[in-house]
């Protein structure tokens, strides 16, 4: 009897911290996403075929996969958790191949109203995007899974132009003080820790800073100015010169609504940097560039809600591309295979819903180098590091032309189908027989 009574107080007691735990969880919210998309592209390496050139085309089926948890904790705690796995139909989890993963895409924790109401703090695997996502909003912390060139005929793994992945591993500070926002940012870009054998010095991380405030004028205007500092301390020279490589970026933005239905923003930025190119007490390489993006949105107000658009983005011939994040400012292909400076755009785009259900866009490019009689700092390889071919680039200013056609279908609330159709037509600017690259997107997306 006694033995009983003891076992059955041990249960009360582990049951009621049991009960007690679960008390402190005021609300969960569960939600996810599905996407599925079917992918074929050609002549991404803009040659044609040749003996030392091969067929330039892939097609392949992508799952996308996201499941997301949402706690509500006491003391305005929460919790947000995002699991994620992308992967290619009909390719096995191999050794080298991590295609069943699943990864951690979100992991941080929100404290609102932290020692004194203005304040907040959000620690963890977050997204973080300022303004237009112009110089951030993607961390490009992946590996580089794709070369469709000459070299290769097949993907081999996700593209990264198409990841979901965009998340920072980063410590956010928010002061409000309404209508005045300031944002205090850290993040770890790369480890990088060192590696038995390879020559780096005792501190080669890669570390991001970044200080943004935002105001809001009236309801139609804001302001943003930032400052952002990458230190990148593995600069690849010898041992014993620990000579980090720093870019620092300022910028501010304005958006606006002069008037209605006319949405309007511009963007300008600076960039300084400098490196150590080689070991031997070299003085610093230094380095300056500009980039600005214009934006220009007018509703028309019209039988089958037609909207039209017209945007300009600027990069300056060394302009440290970092962690932009504007799929759909530029053309897919473009965007895709391109590297993220020295690059001027003209985009003339326009939607229309002919149906309540149907949307149509279209998007048409213009692009040329930003800078005179300059090629491109790496014209095989786009700002991911992902090489798509052999083309060159000489200092023709003429790159290309390009054409996005896209339809998107609700279903229902819940489901969309969408199919993109984008042309890139190669200009004066690509040295060699060049090919116009084609590619085309269908997807289904269920969203709960």
């Amino acid at each position: 009897m006694k033995k009983r009574l003891i076992l059955i107080l041990a249960l009360a007691f582990v049951a009621s911290f049991a009960f007690a735990a679960y008390a402190e969880v005021q609300n969960v919210k569960v939600s996810g996403d599905i996407l599925v998309s079917g992918i074929s592209r050609d002549n991404f390496n803009l040659l044609k075929n040749t003996a030392l050139s091969q067929e330039d085309s892939e097609s392949l089926f992508l799952s996308q996969t996201r499941l997301r948890v949402d706690a509500d904790l006491t003391d305005n705690v929460m919790v947000t958790i995002r699991l994620i796995n992308e992967r290619n139909w009909g390719v096995q989890d191999t050794v080298t191949n991590n295609n069943d993963d699943i990864d951690l895409d979100l992991a941080y924790v929100n404290l609102k109203e932290f020692l004194y109401s203005p304040l907040s703090l959000k620690i963890g695997r977050q997204e973080v995007r300022l303004g237009n996502g112009f110089v951030i909003g993607n961390s490009r912390n992946y590996v580089a899974g794709v070369n469709i060139g000459a070299a290769a005929s097949s993907i081999a793994g996700v593209p990264t132009d198409l990841t979901m992945k965009k998340a920072f591993d980063a410590i956010r500070v928010t002061l409000n003080y309404d209508p005045l926002v300031i944002d205090a940012i850290y993040s770890k870009i790369d480890e990088n820790l060192n590696t038995q054998g390879v020559n780096r010095g005792p501190n080669d991380d890669i570390n991001l800073y970044g200080i943004n405030a935002k105001y809001d004028l009236d309801k139609k205007t804001s302001i943003e100015a930032y400052g952002l500092a990458r230190i990148d301390s593995d600069d690849g020279t010898t041992a014993g010169i620990d000579k980090p490589v720093k870019a620092y970026t300022v910028g501010a933005l304005v958006s606006m609504n002069p008037i209605e239905r006319l949405k309007a923003s511009g963007e300008l930025a600076f960039q300084f940097a400098n490196s150590r190119q080689v070991a031997g007490g070299q003085s610093d390489t230094q380095t300056n560039a500009v980039a600005f993006q214009t934006m220009l949105s007018y509703d028309l107000n019209m039988k089958y809600s037609p909207i039209v658009e017209l945007d300009y983005t600027y990069l300056g011939n060394r302009w440290n591309a970092m962690y932009y994040d504007q799929p759909g400012v530029m053309n897919n292909i473009v965007y895709t295979i391109l590297p993220y400076t020295n690059l001027q755009a003209l985009n003339l785009k326009g939607s229309m819903k002919p149906v309540e259900d149907i949307t149509l866009l279209a998007n048409w490019g213009w692009y040329r180098t930003g800078h005179k009689n300059r090629a491109f700092a790496a014209a095989n390889a786009n700002s991911d590091g992902t090489n798509y071919g052999a083309y060159t680039v000489t200092d023709q200013r003429s790159l290309c032309t390009a054409l996005d056609l896209t339809a998107t279908y609700d279903y229902t609330e819940d489901v969309q189908f969408g199919l993109t159709n984008g042309w890139l037509f190669p200009g004066a600017a690509f040295a060699g027989d060049q090919e116009n690259a084609m590619q085309v997107i269908g997807t289904m997306k269920v969203t709960f």
